[in-house]
C-alpha cells in the first residue's frame, strides 16, 4: 500500500493547488464517509498555510496538497466515476495521511482552538 501511495503522491506533488481546487475539494468531502472530517481539516490547514495564516513546513504541505489533489482528480487508482467504489481509495488515502500526519493535524487543531478562544475573549 505504501508504494502505491508514494507513486500517486509523486504523480500529483508537482501540481499547484488553486482556490478553485479547494472549493471542489470541499464539495467532494461529503463522499469520504468517516474520512470526511480529516479531509476537511487537511483542506483548511492547506488553505490557512496558503493564505499565510498558519506556518507549515514545506515537506508537510507538499504531501497534504498532493492528498487533496488526489481526491479531487476523478481519475486515480479507482476512478471516482464508478459510483461508491470510486471513493474507497480516496477515503483510504485520507485516512492513511491523517494517521501518518496526526501530530501535524493535532498542532493545527490546537492553533484553531486558540484562535477561537482569543476571538471569544475579544467579543466578551
Amino acid at each position: 500500500m505504501d508504494k502505491l501511495i508514494i507513486k500517486f503522491f509523486k504523480k500529483f506533488q508537482g501540481r499547484k493547488i488553486s482556490s478553485q481546487d479547494l472549493k471542489l475539494a470541499l464539495k467532494k468531502a461529503m463522499n469520504l464517509g468517516a474520512s470526511a472530517e480529516d479531509f476537511l481539516l487537511i483542506i483548511n490547514l492547506v488553505k490557512d498555510t496558503k493564505n499565510r495564516k498558519y506556518k507549515l513546513d514545506k515537506k508537510y504541505l507538499v504531501v497534504l496538497t498532493a492528498a487533496i489533489i488526489y481526491v479531487i482528480v476523478p481519475i486515480d487508482a479507482v476512478s471516482d466515476l464508478i459510483p461508491g467504489v470510486g471513493w474507497i481509495d480516496d477515503a483510504t488515502l485520507i485516512g492513511y495521511v491523517a494517521r501518518g500526519y496526526a501530530e501535524v493535524l493535532k498542532d493545527y487543531k490546537d492553533f484553531c482552538n486558540k484562535k477561537k478562544e482569543l476571538a471569544l475573549k475579544w467579543t466578551l
